[in-house]
């Protein structure tokens, strides 16, 4: 996250992410012809942008063939929209979702970017409709007015923020299983992809969004029944399945392939059991003892979990946590984010040394990376979100382009962010990293899945992850790291010898403090065999008590940083201080629960 995170909108179940509780904005409804309306609902506002659902009615007597909605976007740009077609300001259907029998229904969905902190909701302005026909009970009556042009832009799925609130939900709130307990198939024979999960699902058409790409829920009304493909439908891409199950991805004919076993709806849920030890066989004396204290304690506990604030060194994270609870979260979290961007006055170069301080003081230390452009040029400030930069991991002939000026620019980073790992590792710190996180979701570029090339997304970030757990683990000699996997879908996992832990991030509503069950189910099938599993990044804290009797014993939390604000303000940019997320009574309930740890918990480590 940085100055302005935007967030999830749906709700997240097993499988960043989503969310979907209503907040506070009234719908708003319009009348087309012939007895039909769409009703607008905002669905997640988190106070920089949002996301909203349409739902077009046709309760005439006769079926629609086609409609289109006239917005109103105000002061926002809607950078993600799914089932329908952006044209300026006006959606209409698509081939799937024009007709619309008598009394049904039809909905699209989108998220937006506020341009500005007033008026920047959404309004509906006209519906209009082909076909339809009114009822013998009552009048024909259209309210098509004109309306203002509104400039808008429709960008790809992969390359926002917003998006996140789409593709990470579902990629992050995504199940394998349907409700009688059977595996989902992996695509429809119409070809459409089945959704892992219905929270994908919104507003319950049948119809969600996964991997960038409409996708369909099993056994709802649009489910024509599976298809048997060669193939493994992974949102919009059809990837070749491999001759040889290797459990993940490999190269054979000169191609890319995917493993059947790790194809979403083709694998099985077996597991081996979990190691001993970390995956690198030459980890640290300190990396191996808290490697097996967690072991220890999943299952039965939770860590309390802080992220500093990485962009703004004057506000103090930990301390805003002890003048809530009283107590110390037992890990904070830090961002190599801003490091290279070496000029007077920037935020967050004093990463490493805090962190060396909070382990000094008996805390756990993990470590993000919201890995910058690694083209940008000397004094530019670089971006990582995919609408931003066209910055592709260079992959040729199944491997990393090792030729490419790409890779040279990948190379550079990655040795900069080495030396701060090992300025940790000679301070005898422990680092719970997670690089490439979030990677499903597409938001950022290490996901993005607009290639020129015929290289699977999931597959480029697969290489990429290997490069670094070879060029940091065996290149550098780095052993104080734990590897924490982040990816949020089963196709970007790169495999049980590169992972120590499974992770999800989940923002979902305000004061919503269910366990998330479903997530964490989810991302716990991920592996072939059995990873402890994280909560790494959050708004809303879990019960502790509703975890216990869920049983999803997420390993830790990590609420996110809070905005550039005084501390104790309510607003959706502050993660911790206020109660927009949570309230101060639920944070003194999860700090002083028995069965969540804090700093003064902590055993010592060698």
């Amino acid at each position: 996250m940085i100055e302005t995170r935007y967030r999830p909108a749906w709700r997240v179940a097993l499988g960043c992410a989503l969310f979907g509780s209503a907040l506070s904005a009234a719908a708003n409804t319009v009348s087309g012809p012939n007895q039909t309306s769409a009703t607008l609902s905002i669905q997640n506002d988190w106070g920089s942008g949002y996301c909203a659902s349409v739902s077009v009615d046709n309760s005439g007597s006769a079926a629609l063939t086609g409609w289109q909605v006239t917005l109103h976007t105000n002061n926002s740009d809607i950078n993600n929209l799914w089932n329908g077609q952006l044209n300026g300001n006006s959606v209409t259907n698509m081939d799937y979702n024009g007709h619309v029998s008598a009394g049904s229904n039809t909905s699209f969905g989108f998220c937006a970017t506020a341009n500005g902190s007033e008026a920047y909701l959404p309004e509906l302005v006209a519906l209009q409709v082909d076909g339809g026909a009114a009822s013998s009970s009552s009048s024909s009556s259209s309210s098509v007015s004109s309306a203002s042009s509104v400039s808008s832009s429709s960008e790809s799925s992969s390359s926002s923020v917003s998006s996140s609130s789409v593709s990470s939900s579902s990629s992050s709130s995504s199940s394998s299983s349907s409700a009688g307990g059977d595996m989902i198939p992996n695509a429809t024979s119409s070809g459409w992809p089945y959704c892992r999960s219905s929270d994908s699902d919104p507003d319950g058409d049948g119809w969600g969004w996964e991997n960038s790409h409409s996708c369909i829920v099993y056994g709802s009304q649009p489910d024509p029944g599976p298809g048997d493909f060669p193939y493994c439908q992974i949102g919009a891409e059809e990837i070749t399945l491999c001759a040889t199950d290797n459990g993940s991805w490999g190269s054979e004919d000169g191609g890319v392939c995917l493993s059947r076993s790790m194809c979403p709806g083709m694998g099985t849920n077996d597991q081996s059991a979990m190691r001993d030890l970390p995956v690198n066989p030459d980890a640290s004396a300190s990396a191996v003892a808290v490697y097996d204290y967690l072991q220890s304690i999943w299952g039965s506990y939770m860590l309390s979990g802080q992220m500093d604030q990485t962009w703004q060194d004057a506000i103090d994270q930990t301390q805003r946590v002890i003048n809530d609870t009283g107590r110390a979260p037992a890990m904070m979290g830090y961002d190599f984010m801003n490091y290279g961007l070496y000029w007077n006055g920037i935020s967050g170069l004093t990463q490493t040394e805090e962190a060396i301080e909070y382990w000094n003081q008996g805390g756990l230390v993990s470590f993000t990376w919201h890995w910058r452009d690694p083209k940008a040029a000397e004094g530019v400030i670089g971006e990582f979100y995919t609408e931003d930069t066209d910055f592709v991991i260079p992959v040729v002939n199944g491997e990393l382009d090792t030729a490419s000026e790409s890779f040279a620019n990948i190379e550079a980073d990655v040795d900069m962010i080495a030396a701060e790992l090992q300025r940790l590792e000679d301070a005898g710190v422990p680092v719970l990293w997670r690089p490439l996180h979030e990677a499903s979701g597409g938001w950022f570029w290490w996901g993005r899945t607009d290639r020129a090339d015929d290289v699977p997304a999931a597959y480029a970030q697969v290489v990429l992850w290997r490069y670094l757990y070879e060029r940091l683990t065996n290149h550098y000699g780095l052993d104080n790291l734990i590897w924490v996997w982040n990816g949020q879908g089963g196709a970007w996992y790169p495999g049980d010898e590169y992972v120590d832990i499974v992770s999800h991030d989940i923002y979902d509503g305000q004061q919503n403090y269910e366990s998330q069950i479903d997530v964490y189910e989810l991302t716990a099938a991920y592996p072939h065999e059995v990873k402890m599993v994280a909560l790494s990044e959050n708004s809303n804290i879990p019960d502790p008590d509703q975890m216990a009797a869920d049983g999803a014993w997420w390993l830790w939390f990590m609420v996110w940083n809070d905005g550039d604000t005084a501390e104790g303000v309510t607003s959706s940019s502050n993660f911790w201080t206020g109660e927009y997320f949570n309230t101060n009574a639920h944070k003194s309930h999860v700090y002083n629960h028995e069965w969540v740890i804090t700093l003064d918990e902590l055993p010592d480590f060698p």
